[in-house]
């Protein structure tokens, strides 16, 4: 069994000589604390480059979002009939899943969960899909988003965090998240909603967070589809130490 959970809300990496500007939201390993620990079992949800193949109408893809992710995936949408896309991510770069959710909205793909859809394939591809499918151990994890609270930011590289705040590209990245989530008609909240209380550090220790479907639902994130029901989902979830957190406007 693979042990993962948060660590931190991002990483951030700014490599100025090469003019790269890379925003990663995922799954980070950190010593154990006096909380129960999610366990995923799947380590396919690590894969680095990721597993992506279609079968039938189906895309499916297996572990991290990477900088070359949404090409990969363009490739394989306009060479087959792709309806749905299958997938099974711990996140990772916020742009390319930022651009994999704006087409998958555009074409009226569905999302299936298979194992893990956790910060940035929560962020922007889960909400996209035209139709959402959760199997009874599917995680569905959020860990916060670019507009989220600065104080929850961890920056890492030769820049501070002010003047990392001050860059163009992330600015640009923060206008455009604001834009997708107009675009699909889902509150920008839905990422980072309880980080805006004083408790949430001692609610959320790990800093990974999911909502029940009447929630999601006051989000705008509507159509999903359980395999065996709502409640059994939440139960299944909370059995496997997930917090769950509650809608705010």
């Amino acid at each position: 069994m693979r042990h993962v959970h948060f660590s931190i809300f991002s990483i951030f990496n700014h490599q100025v000589m090469a003019s790269a500007f890379l925003i990663v939201f995922l799954f980070s390993p950190a010593p154990c604390g006096a909380y129960e620990e999610i366990d995923l079992p799947d380590v396919k949800v690590l894969l680095d480059p990721p597993e992506i193949y279609s079968r039938g109408d189906v895309l499916y893809y297996n572990g991290k979002i990477t900088d070359t992710s949404y090409v990969a995936v363009l490739n394989l949408t306009i060479n087959h009939d792709i309806k749905k896309i299958s997938i099974n991510s711990i996140g990772g770069d916020a742009r390319n899943a930022m651009e994999i959710g704006d087409y998958i909205y555009k074409n009226g793909l569905s999302v299936d969960v298979r194992s893990v859809c956790a910060s940035a394939c929560a962020n922007y591809i889960f909400p996209a899909g035209k139709n959402k499918y959760l199997g009874n151990n599917s995680y569905l994890l959020w860990h916060g988003g670019v507009n989220g609270p600065e104080r929850e930011v961890t920056v890492s590289g030769n820049i501070s965090k002010d003047d990392f705040f001050m860059l163009q590209e992330f600015k640009k990245l923060k206008n455009d998240d604001i834009a997708f989530y107009r675009r699909i008609g889902v509150n920008i909240r839905v990422s980072f909603c309880p980080q805006l209380k004083d408790d949430y550090k001692e609610r959320f220790p790990e800093k990974w967070f999911s909502y029940p479907p009447e929630d999601l639902e006051k989000f705008g994130i509507k159509n999903i589809h359980y395999a065996i029901s709502a409640s059994q989902w939440i139960l299944s979830m909370r059995n496997k130490h997930v917090i769950f957190a509650s809608y705010c406007n």
